[in-house]
This record gives C-alpha cells, sequence and structure tokens, in this order.
C-alpha cells in the first residue's frame, strides 16, 4: 500500500504539470512494468481513504478540483466544457481512463465544486494574470496549504476560496502601476460562512502582489477584532513573523505564550529562512490584546525601504522584499484617527505606498448616516475612514458583510464616500453551509402535513417559545423557566450525543454551546443568568426524575431527527446508550463550576473572557451585541432567541445559529419566539427570518441574473423587502433607494401581497373575475417533483383558459395591493404593460389547479370551485408561495425547458412563443369564512403568479430599468457584456 501511495504522489505531481493523461500510466511510470498496477487495486486504495486522512490522495483530490476551476484549460481545446460542471469532470475522467467504479468513488471523495462568486463590475484593467499569480507567490501557497492539511477543509472548498480571492484582488489596482488609483468594492458572503477566511486569503494574495500596508477594520467591539487578530496571526502571519524580535517564546510580553494552538505548532510555518530568499517580513502594528495605540517606534515603524532609491517604492525592485505593516483595529473613531495621523508625516511617502483596507462587517458603523442633501458633516467614524483613503491614495477599500443593503444606499456619486463603486462579488453558498434557508420550508408543498423530520427543516429544528412574561404578554414566570429547561435539556443531551459521537468515530468537539439572546442591556443579561442558574439547578441531571426527561426528550425529539439527518455519523441503538456520555458531557459544562458565562461590556462579566483559541467552551453564553456581530460563537448548537429588532440586517446578525456544523447538524435545535395568534402585539421571529431569507434570496438571485449586464451603482433598486415592518436596514442608511422597473422572462414569480381590508379584497376579485372565469378547461401536466426524494413522474390537474394581453393587463392594474408590496409589484406592472403594448406577450394562459385537500364552495358569478386555506405569513401581508409541483409546467408553457415531454404543455404553448401564464390560486380571509358555504367576495383573496414568455426579453434574460438619486438608464442585454 505504502508503494501504491508513492506511486500515485509522484503520478499526480506530473499531470499537475501537465494536464490530465491516464492515471494508471502514469503511476506505472514509477513502479514499474513488472508489476503494473491494477485498476481493482487503485479503487481499493481510494475506497480505504479520503482527502483527510490520506495525502496522496489529498493531492489527487486538489488536482481534479484546480481541473475543474481552469478556464480555457489548454487540454479542452477546443472548448468543450465549462467549468466548475459535471460535465468538465466527466472530460477529465475520460482523459484519466479510470473505470466506472474508481470514478464513482472519487465523485464521493473529491466531488465536484459547483461553487462560484457572481461579479458586479465596472471595466477594469486585467494585470492579475497567471504570471502575476506565481512571480512572487509566498504567503498565498502557505495559507493554501494551512487550509487543507491544519484546517482540514475539502479540495474543491479551497479551489472555490481560491478562485473567489482572485476574482477580487483582480478588480483592485496594481499595486506596481505608475498610475494611482484607488478602488473600491463589496464582497458579499453568508452570516458565519468563512467571510476571514476569504479576506485572509484576499491579503495574502494582495501581500504576493505587493500590498505593503494592510489595515483590517472590523467590528466594533475588542472581543471580535481580537479573534480576528489571532485568526490573521495564526493562520497568515505565521511562527516565524511573530517570534521575530521576542527574547523567548515564553515571555509574558509575547501573546501566545502558553497558547494550546502555539505549543501543538497549529500556527502557520513560513520556514526560518524565508526572509533570506527574499521575501517579505510581516509586522504586526497591533497584538491580540492591544488594538492601535501610537506607532510604538515612531515613524520608524513605517518607514518605506527602497533597495533602490534612485526608483519609487511602487517599483517591483522596491516592493518585493519591502517589510509589510499589518494593523487589525476596531471601528472606533478616535483609533482611526490616531493611525491617520500617524501616518500623515510620512508625506509624499504614502503617495508611493500600496495599501490595502479590509472593512469587515462593512455595514456596521461604517456607513454615514447623516443625510448629505440635509448636512455636509459625517458620522465620526465614517468620517474617520474616508480621511484614512484621503491619507492614502494608493488605498484599496473592500468590504466584507453578510448583510450588504446599508453599503448599497451609500450614494454612488459622493467620490469620496464608502460607496462599493467598483465591484460587488456576492460569494457563493459553502459546502456543508447550514444557513436561514436550512431552517426553513422554503418550497414545501402545501398539500403535504410537516410530520417527517426528515423533509420538513421546520419539524427538526425549530422550537417555539413565547414572549418574556414581562414583555405586555400573558407569558407567566413558570412558562419561561419551563421553555429555559427545555432548551437546557437539549443542550445537555445533544452534547452527550456529541461525547457518543467521539466514542464511535473519529470526530472531536472541542466546543459545544448553547446561546441565549433575549435583549441588549446588561441588567437583562444578568437577570437571565440568575434564572438560567436556577433552571439549571432545579434541573437536578443526576436525579432519575432527570433521566426520564431526558429520556423522553431523546424518544421524541433526538431520536427521530438524529436517525433521519446524521448522515455518516453514529446514533446510538437506545438512550442507554447515551447513559454515561451523558455523565461525560454534565462534567464538561460544570467542570469550572458554573454552567453560565455572560457575554456583554460590563465590568463583572468581562471577568470571565470568552476565549474559544484558548479554552475549550461547554457553557451556555448569555449576551446581546457582544453575541450577535462577527464573533463567531463556536460549537454552537442550541440557541434560544427571542429579541426583537425592526430592520432586517440586525436580525440577520444575530443569527449565530448559521454556520458550518461538522458532525452535529442534526443536534441543531433553535428556540425562537412565535407568539400565539391573538397576543396584543404578535411578534413571529420565525416567520420574520423566513422573509428576511427570501429577501437574501431574491437579491442574490438577481444579482446572478443581472452579473454580465448591470455595474455597481445600479445595484441598490434590486434590493427587495417581503416584510412591511422590517426595512433590509435603517431608515438613515436608505435615503438613496429609488424604485426601479424589472421584470424577466421565463420565470414563475409569486405576487402574494393583495389587499388585506374591504374595499381592496372586493376590488380585487371584480377585477380577476374575468381571469377566474376563463379558466373552463381542464388539462393534465406533468408535475414538478415535489420533494427530492420522489423518483417517480407525477401530474396535477388544473382549469385552464387563454385570456388575451388587454384584459390580462386591465385586471393586473386594476388590483389593490397592501401598501407596502407596490415596491415590489409596481415595477412588475409596468414590465408587462409595456411587453402587452409592444405584442411581445399577445395573451395569457390562466392555469387554476385543482387540489387534493381544496374546499368546494360557491364563488360569485363562477358557481362551485375549489379553495384553498392559507394564512398570511404575517399579519397584514404576503401568503406563502405557489406550490412547488405547479411552477415548471407554467415555465414551460412560457416556453422554457422544452425538452421534457409534458403534452399539455406543449398543447398550451403559443405557435410564436408570445404567451405568458398566470397560476392562481383562491383562498379565504379570514381562514374560516371557506365554511360559510357561499362566499362573500369581501372575504376572498385571489393569489397570482405570473410568468413572461421567454421571447419577452432578448435571449430569455433579464430586463432592468433603475432610477439611482436623479440618474436614470436602461440595462438589457443588448448591452455589451463584461468579461469576467
Amino acid at each position: 500500500m505504502t508503494d501504491l501511495n508513492s506511486a500515485l504522489l509522484f503520478a499526480v505531481g506530473g499531470l499537475r504539470m501537465s494536464g490530465p493523461m491516464p492515471l494508471l500510466g502514469a503511476m506505472n511510470g514509477l513502479r514499474g512494468q513488472n508489476a503494473p498496477l491494477t485498476t481493482e487495486e487503485l479503487f481499493d486504495f481510494l475506497d480505504a481513504h479520503n482527502q483527510q486522512d490520506n495525502k496522496a490522495v489529498r493531492e489527487l483530490a486538489i488536482t481534479l478540483a484546480e481541473w475543474d476551476f481552469a478556464r480555457n484549460p489548454p487540454w479542452d481545446q477546443p472548448a468543450t466544457t465549462d467549468p466548475r460542471t459535471v460535465q468538465r469532470r466527466r472530460r477529465m475522467y475520460d482523459l484519466l481512463d479510470l473505470s466506472q467504479p474508481v470514478v464513482d468513488r472519487l465523485d464521493h471523495i473529491a466531488p465536484v465544486s459547483v461553487m462560484r462568486p457572481t461579479v458586479i463590475s465596472e471595466k477594469w484593467n486585467s494585470w492579475y494574470d497567471e504570471d502575476r499569480r506565481s512571480q512572487w507567490s509566498f504567503y498565498w501557497p502557505h495559507y493554501r496549504d494551512y487550509l487543507l492539511h491544519k484546517r482540514g477543509w475539502s479540495a474543491d472548498s479551497v479551489a472555490a476560496l481560491d478562485q473567489a480571492t482572485t476574482d477580487v484582488v483582480g478588480r483592485i489596482s496594481d499595486p506596481a502601476s505608475e498610475h494611482q488609483y484607488q478602488s473600491k468594492g463589496l464582497v458579499v458572503g453568508y452570516v458565519q460562512s468563512g467571510k476571514t477566511a476569504n479576506f485572509t486569503g484576499v491579503i495574502a494574495k494582495a501581500i504576493d502582489a505587493g500590498y505593503r500596508l494592510i489595515i483590517v477594520m472590523t467590528g466594533t467591539i475588542e472581543l471580535l477584532r481580537s479573534q480576528t487578530q489571532r485568526r490573521l496571526d495564526r493562520e497568515l502571519v505565521g511562527r516565524e513573523n511573530l517570534v521575530r524580535g521576542i527574547k523567548s517564546e515564553a515571555s509574558t510580553d509575547f501573546d501566545y505564550a502558553g497558547d494550546e494552538d502555539w505549543l501543538n505548532k497549529n500556527f502557520v510555518e513560513h520556514g526560518e529562512d524565508f526572509e533570506t530568499k527574499g521575501y517579505p517580513v510581516i509586522k504586526r502594528l497591533t497584538l491580540l490584546n492591544d488594538d492601535y495605540m501610537r506607532l510604538k517606534h515612531g515613524l520608524t515603524s513605517m518607514e518605506l525601504h527602497r533597495s533602490d532609491p534612485g526608483k519609487p517604492f511602487y517599483d517591483p525592485a522596491n516592493l518585493k522584499t519591502a517589510d509589510v505593516r499589518l494593523v487589525v483595529v476596531k471601528k472606533n473613531d478616535k483609533v482611526l484617527q490616531k493611525l491617520a495621523d500617524d501616518l500623515a508625516p510620512l508625506k509624499q511617502s504614502l503617495n508611493e505606498l500600496p495599501a490595502l483596507i479590509i472593512d469587515d462587517e462593512s455595514d456596521l458603523a461604517s456607513i454615514n448616516t447623516k443625510n448629505p442633501r440635509k448636512s455636509p458633516e459625517r458620522t465620526a467614524i465614517n468620517k474617520a475612514i474616508t480621511g484614512l483613503l484621503a491619507r492614502l491614495p494608493r488605498a484599496q477599500l473592500v468590504m466584507y458583510t453578510a448583510t450588504p443593503f446599508a453599503n448599497f444606499f451609500v450614494d454612488p456619486e459622493d467620490a469620496s464616500d464608502i460607496y462599493p463603486k467598483n465591484f460587488v462579488i456576492a460569494l457563493d453558498r459553502p459546502a456543508n453551509y447550514m444557513g436561514a434557508a436550512d431552517f426553513h420550508d422554503v418550497d414545501w408543498n402545501s398539500e403535504d402535513k410537516k410530520t417527517d423530520p426528515a423533509t420538513s427543516n421546520e419539524l427538526a429544528y425549530i422550537r417555539r417559545v413565547g414572549p418574556p412574561p414581562d414583555d405586555d404578554s400573558t407569558s407567566s414566570d413558570g412558562e419561561r423557566r419551563q421553555e429555559i429547561r427545555d432548551a437546557v435539556d437539549s443542550f445537555l443531551l445533544s452534547g452527550a450525543i456529541k461525547v457518543y459521537r467521539e466514542q464511535h468515530h473519529s470526530v472531536r468537539f472541542r466546543h459545544h454551546t448553547m446561546m441565549i439572546h433575549e435583549a441588549t442591556k446588561t441588567a437583562d443579561h444578568s437577570k437571565m443568568a440568575k434564572l438560567v442558574r436556577e433552571v439549571w439547578k432545579e434541573a437536578s441531571f443526576s436525579s432519575p426524575d432527570a433521566l426520564d426527561r431526558l429520556q423522553h426528550l431523546w424518544n421524541k425529539d433526538f431520536e427521530p431527527v438524529c436517525r433521519a439527518r446524521a448522515g455518516d455519523y453514529p446514533v446510538p441503538d437506545s438512550f442507554e446508550d447515551l447513559i454515561e456520555p451523558l455523565g461525560e458531557a454534565l462534567r464538561r459544562i460544570t467542570t469550572v463550576g458554573d454552567a453560565v458565562i455572560v457575554v456583554n461590556s460590563d465590568a463583572e462579566a468581562e471577568q470571565y473572557a470568552l476565549d474559544f483559541d484558548r479554552d475549550k467552551v461547554w457553557r451556555i453564553l448569555i449576551g446581546g451585541a457582544k453575541l450577535s456581530r462577527g464573533f463567531t460563537v463556536e460549537g454552537l448548537t442550541v440557541s434560544f432567541y427571542t429579541r426583537k429588532a425592526l430592520q432586517g440586517d440586525t436580525m440577520m446578525q444575530a443569527g449565530r445559529w448559521f454556520g458550518f456544523r461538522p458532525g452535529y447538524r442534526d443536534l441543531v435545535r433553535l428556540f425562537i419566539r412565535r407568539d400565539p395568534a391573538d397576543a396584543k402585539q404578535r411578534m413571529d421571529l420565525y416567520e420574520a427570518f423566513e422573509g428576511l431569507m427570501r429577501d437574501e434570496m431574491a437579491f442574490r438571485e438577481r444579482l446572478r441574473e443581472y452579473e454580465d449586464i448591470l455595474e455597481p451603482w445600479q445595484v441598490p433598486p434590486i434590493v427587495s423587502q417581503h416584510l412591511p415592518y422590517l426595512r433590509p436596514t435603517a431608515p438613515n442608511k436608505m435615503f438613496n433607494a429609488v424604485v426601479n422597473t424589472m421584470g424577466d422572462s421565463g420565470r414563475l414569480k409569486d405576487y402574494y401581497g393583495p389587499a388585506d381590508k374591504e374595499p381592496g379584497r372586493r376590488a380585487n376579485y371584480d377585477a380577476l373575475l374575468p381571469i377566474l372565469t376563463a379558466a373552463q378547461t381542464e388539462a393534465k401536466f406533468v408535475s414538478a417533483r415535489s420533494r427530492h426524494e420522489l423518483e417517480h413522474r407525477s401530474y396535477f390537474t388544473a382549469r385552464v383558459g387563454i385570456v388575451d394581453g388587454d384584459t390580462f393587463i386591465n385586471a393586473l392594474t386594476a388590483l389593490c395591493w397592501h401598501t407596502d408590496a407596490h415596491e415590489v409589484v409596481d415595477p412588475v406592472i409596468n414590465f408587462y404593460r409595456d411587453k402587452v403594448k409592444r405584442g411581445q406577450i399577445e395573451d395569457m394562459l390562466v392555469v387554476w389547479p385543482i387540489l387534493t385537500n381544496g374546499v368546494n364552495c360557491q364563488l360569485p358569478d363562477l358557481g362551485e370551485r375549489q379553495i384553498i386555506t392559507r394564512k398570511r405569513r404575517l399579519t397584514r401581508y404576503d401568503f406563502p408561495g405557489s406550490d412547488p409541483k405547479h411552477r415548471d409546467a407554467l415555465e414551460r408553457i412560457s416556453g422554457k425547458d422544452t425538452r421534457i415531454d409534458d403534452p399539455a404543455a406543449n398543447q398550451w404553448r403559443h405557435p410564436r412563443g408570445h404567451r405568458g401564464a398566470l397560476l392562481v390560486y383562491v383562498t379565504t380571509e379570514p381562514v374560516e369564512a371557506a365554511h360559510t358555504g357561499i362566499l362573500d367576495p369581501a372575504d376572498i383573496v385571489v393569489l397570482t403568479s405570473l410568468v413572461a414568455p421567454i421571447t419577452a426579453t432578448p435571449d430569455g434574460k433579464p430586463f432592468i430599468e433603475w432610477t439611482v438619486k436623479g440618474k436614470a438608464g436602461e440595462a438589457t442585454v443588448d448591452k455589451p457584456a463584461k468579461k469576467n
């Protein structure tokens, strides 16, 4: 086996240079022809190993991933496949001449990566080519290898990071350019999804390219700044840079003296002689526990050493070996002003200094929330950032956030402000990430009941709690104690399952945490901590009653979810298998005598420092702002969240339950506030997060659709809002947003925010009566799969009929909508009105599905028809979206994906392709009205979804018109697409 291991390493090394060629032949080149390797031996070897436990397999996976991402590789000419596709991977396997068993195994242990960032960009000078990337390459390959070997990243994830960071660095200025140029861009990730890894990679590549001042601005709290400093020190700066100039690693002045990761050599290493080989040294101007104060050694700390004094500092002769300065600072106006003041005396030197400024959590504090039309003054931190940019004419600003809406409402015409004028890059959802969509049933078929945790995310992960007792509610203190006890029971039991998995699997769990986020005031945190400690004591986990309670929790909750969702991780055969792990979990949680940590700015709480890097944390965390912005809560398994917020970005950032959950995804539980329907001031935070999730999905979808059409200044109008009371961001960040016109073809979109009061409902029924009347003929359509596990083809029956374009537009324009729905609907009406006027839509096919669980009622002027029972997601706004099984058929009617055999869709498709489709459902409001027999129009709600024919826009691509602060224009696919 060792011989085969060496042969594979040898072969992969050659193939990385040559491109894919027969793998067995390359391996036999080392092994020799006397004992040629067989395909069976290769399969056995791959079957016994994976990326994590074998270097040769890992190198093979890395090579496959690099080929997956390669653009126009010489071995695929003329180009027959696109990067990051199954077709590309199949082409590689053919060239490698692999047997099907080996192919299947590689697909399992090294799957093809389909991740790619979405790029909205101005035209730029393409300077960061392959030669430039490899010319001074040093810090990036060390960081890449650290992720692979120390962090256990998969090859495809590293390849995706490589591609995404190249897209960023390629769009900032060439640091060796003679021309001063300051670019500003935005990178959009997901909450707790690896944005730090991305900007660490960007910094590594930027240093390799020649940037010599790196400023990283974190959030507004020291906890996050320190966490970021440590990540950069461990994974980028490295051991040799960190020990330079210190007398002893054991010195109390050294940041990492006694640090477990330091002692275990888990910091990246660059080699003792890297400086003598001509690679740059990284000098830190901030430390693990020290934010920027002043330059400790005066201006000499920033002196720009020139190897060739006759050339400017940005000349490659000087840049290559010049030291790098790294500053990691909080976004504090005084700190940033000190840094700017210290740079000021360098004067002319600053004109030659290539600098990179990373703004993490860039929608927090960085935005100028003062309306420039009313006041010339900026907010303090925004003023400090723009002042820093003014000091550094060669500085490049790259902003990062998961909640970007505030960034897009910066004035794009203010050249000195921080609008991302040059590029917007939306990172793809990472593999194995657990985000908002994983806690909601996004495409749930409303005809199915949520009874199976294998198919319902809500059933698997969500646990309802009520409002706090003192929150103008009917909840009692006893009810809140019971909810807290249910949560801590889940915390202990999930911890025991983790211990069990450690005993029966190679997985290890350094941290296991529960988070309680109910308020922002420190006094409330202390009150909650007291309550939780009381509940923990009353739980009496060593008693028989507690074991009975935990066994019931296992039988009712955790066992069915684990069996449905544990994947390759072991599940106990019975509760008895958890008795001993429960004791160990309890020991870990109470090892310091207290299961609770309060994490806030209170002086008393600060003495219990939360440090995931130095300590093994098995605790219950109680806090507010410190736990809700940027800071990664490691090992988070159980969350108890009841805090109200009126801004979407605030709420999404509080979603610390998003992130990577390796080995315990099935154990995650979210106890979230869901007030009863009769509550005085009802709040359903779960539904609120669903609305925010849909805002985020719509925004990312629009970015992807308009990738080669928009430029960054045109992005603000595509920000949507699904919930009337929950703005994407604070009102004082939105004064530049202007409504736009947009539409697309071949894609069904739901418009489910009709008027919720009289006379609006009655007017809507009258307006849509011609539409409903037209649906007289029954047709049987091929259904989309309602769930991924359904393998057989299914059908649905619907009433159908055709209405001409004018009738459709008259009905659409007559509809009354909820006030806040107009922001979404009005641009769509403009789109359809224009397409009908131009003759690009001649008529619409009305599709009214007949469901198995509908209720037959008498509809005015129609007679007996079927209605469904649906409720609005939140009081006074939209309903759940259309059933997944109905959508594809309507898109096929519009001309999309006509390869699928659907006779009914083919029959009703327009001969010239000028027919759209309109999906309707009829429900009542209130729901009880459905059982009254003959319905009053005042109680009827007609829900509509629209799809324009694929011919309505050029090449079937999206169409958009916009206005941004008086600047108007139109972007269509007729506009030349930019090359990425």
